[in-house]
């Protein structure tokens, strides 16, 4: 490898480590508080308010130290390692299996785990209060568990990397196509749930007004599918061209699956998911019950 091409890798892998994951851990801490503001001044029952108080926490935890061991290789390799041999991008990519490295993979692993519960859970709740689409509650449950599996042989060759890099690199393309798999498929079961559900509330109404509220959670799931969506793409584009740059791209992808939940559970908590309006439009038209007690779910 020539300098110049050295050069650029470590330049490439100390701007992702520093700069552009403090500017992702930077949106994530702020969407962090004004999750917790929102939750102040919610009019939410108490039970939802702290599951999310709970789970905005536990993923801000973990981000947070995911982001102090992303923090300490770069310090091992940018400063302590200075002047070796070993370029910086090597060294860092080497302590990948060292204790903070494995304790940053398994943050990561843990909370793509809770944002993909997160999906699997609201997917759930729908096709239970639906009728003839409980059917569908298997498919993203399989994909689910599919997921953990890949996420677990990640973690298993995360730490055996000094055996194989290449091994480690093709675990994770596997796990980030199932993730994304995953969240396409549950994100477009629940857009075709929630536009079904729609249509049977403007036939008997008779109305194209009606329903506003229902598009309002459409773009919010789609909006939160796409930002993680978008991310793994990009992955994989770098991954199938041989791309260095996918290297460093892995700490960045990680904060952007958080910020994704993070937003839907801003809007949420804000009450743009779900209106009182809604509630009263729902019960004025007697609608059967199965449809009444569908708004719970994104409440």
């Amino acid at each position: 490898m020539s300098t110049a091409g050295s050069s650029s890798h470590d330049g490439i892998s100390l701007l992702s480590l520093t700069l552009f994951t403090g500017i992702g851990y930077g949106t994530i801490l702020t969407i962090y508080i004004q999750c917790l503001f929102s939750l102040v001044h919610s009019p939410m029952r108490q039970a939802p308010r702290l599951f999310f108080l709970g789970y905005t926490s536990a993923m801000f935890i973990l981000e947070t130290l995911y982001t102090a061991a992303n923090s300490r290789r770069v310090w091992m390799a940018f400063v302590i390692n200075w002047g070796s041999p070993t370029s910086p991008t090597s060294y860092e990519i080497g302590l990948w299996d060292d204790w903070a490295g494995i304790a940053a993979m398994a943050c990561y692993i843990i909370s793509n785990w809770l944002a993909d519960a997160l999906m699997l859970g609201r997917c759930t709740i729908l096709f239970r209060n639906m009728k003839n689409t409980r059917w569908l509650i298997p498919i993203p449950c399989t994909i689910f568990l599919v997921v953990i599996a890949t996420s677990i042989n990640l973690f298993v060759n995360t730490t055996e990397i000094f055996k194989s890099m290449e091994a480690m690199t093709k675990a994770y393309c596997i796990f980030v196509v199932v993730d994304l798999s995953f969240n396409i498929i549950t994100a477009s079961l629940i857009i075709a749930c929630i536009m079904i559900h729609r249509a049977k509330l403007r036939k008997p109404i008779r109305t194209h007004d009606h329903g506003r509220e229902y598009l309002n959670i459409i773009a919010m799931t789609t909006e939160s599918c796409m930002i993680s969506a978008i991310s793994s793409i990009i992955y994989l584009v770098l991954y199938a061209t041989d791309n260095f740059v996918q290297y460093p791209f892995m700490a960045i992808q990680n904060q952007m699956q958080v910020i994704a939940p993070f937003i839907l559970i801003l809007r949420i908590i804000q009450g743009k998911a779900w209106t009182r309006r809604t509630d009263v439009d729902i019960a004025d038209h007697l609608l059967p019950s199965n449809l009444e007690d569908f708004p719970s779910s994104f409440s």
